[in-house]
């Protein structure tokens, strides 16, 4: 894919996580490597709901801007390091999401892996991993990134401490689909939670070699490329905006 085909699917990701009220403010950011030491991640600034291919910066992994529209303002903040040590500490991870979905938040002050209680979580079977860390401030230095980027090393989801969430994979695509699917979790295994409380009864999990059966029977089905396109067709929906800035770069391109 070209780079500003890689801009506009960090767009649509961002948008598609504030749709589904899985980003807060205009925190959080979306990468993704594109060559050696070099990485496409969001600006700050504008919040995921307003994110344009204008907004998505060239940096190296050290947060120095490389490139950038000349219409925008470069900044970035000192949590950026979150994505340059994750790319450099795992050369095989292609893109990263970071966001603050709210069930999320609230399971990561549990410090526990979320219970496999339905299908769709299976999806997650034994990709999540915890970084057991106090928080001590924000994701703005090596040292207290490095616990995520180790973690990330092992697993694709990482859960940290009273903040959210990060979830790899090979495309912008699959990262937005492991936190959907890590939103939903951490929903269910509240909402199960509740449920116990209030009826006295015993929920019963889905045994990890099962859930694990399930995930590789599911892996058979196209399941994020068919999603996508369909998510896509909603976010036109409700972001029109988006999608005529993407007519008229094709158009560009052809000219």
């Amino acid at each position: 894919m070209s780079v500003e085909s890689l801009k506009l699917d960090i767009c649509y990701a961002a948008r598609l996580l504030f749709r589904f009220g899985l980003s807060v403010g205009n925190a959080g950011h979306l990468s993704i490597t594109v060559a050696e030491n070099t990485m496409l991640v969001n600006r700050f600034g504008p919040s995921f709901a307003t994110l344009t291919p204008a907004d998505i910066l060239i940096m190296d992994y050290n947060g120095k801007v490389l490139d950038h529209d000349p219409s925008v303002n470069p900044y970035v903040n000192e949590t950026i390091h979150l994505h340059g040590v994750i790319h450099r500490y795992n050369p095989h991870i292609a893109a990263v999401a970071h966001t603050h979905p709210p069930a999320t938040v609230t399971w990561t002050t549990f410090r526990k892996v979320p219970e496999t209680f339905d299908q769709e979580s299976c999806l997650l079977a034994d990709d999540i991993a915890i970084v057991d860390d106090e928080f001590t401030g924000l994701a703005s230095s090596e040292d207290r990134v490095r616990p995520f980027a180790e973690a990330l090393g092992k697993k694709p989801v990482v859960l940290l401490p009273n903040h959210g969430a990060i979830t790899t994979g090979p495309s912008i695509r699959h990262a937005l689909f492991r936190m959907m699917l890590l939103e939903g979790t951490c929903q269910r295994n509240i909402s199960v939670a509740s449920a116990a409380q209030a009826t006295g009864l015993k929920p019963h999990a889905i045994a990890p070699e099962h859930a694990l059966t399930a995930k590789h029977e599911l892996a058979k089905i196209p399941i994020v490329d068919n999603l996508w396109e369909d998510l896509l067709k909603r976010l036109q929906q409700t972001d029109p905006g988006l999608f005529a800035r993407t007519s008229e770069m094709a158009f560009a391109g052809r000219n």
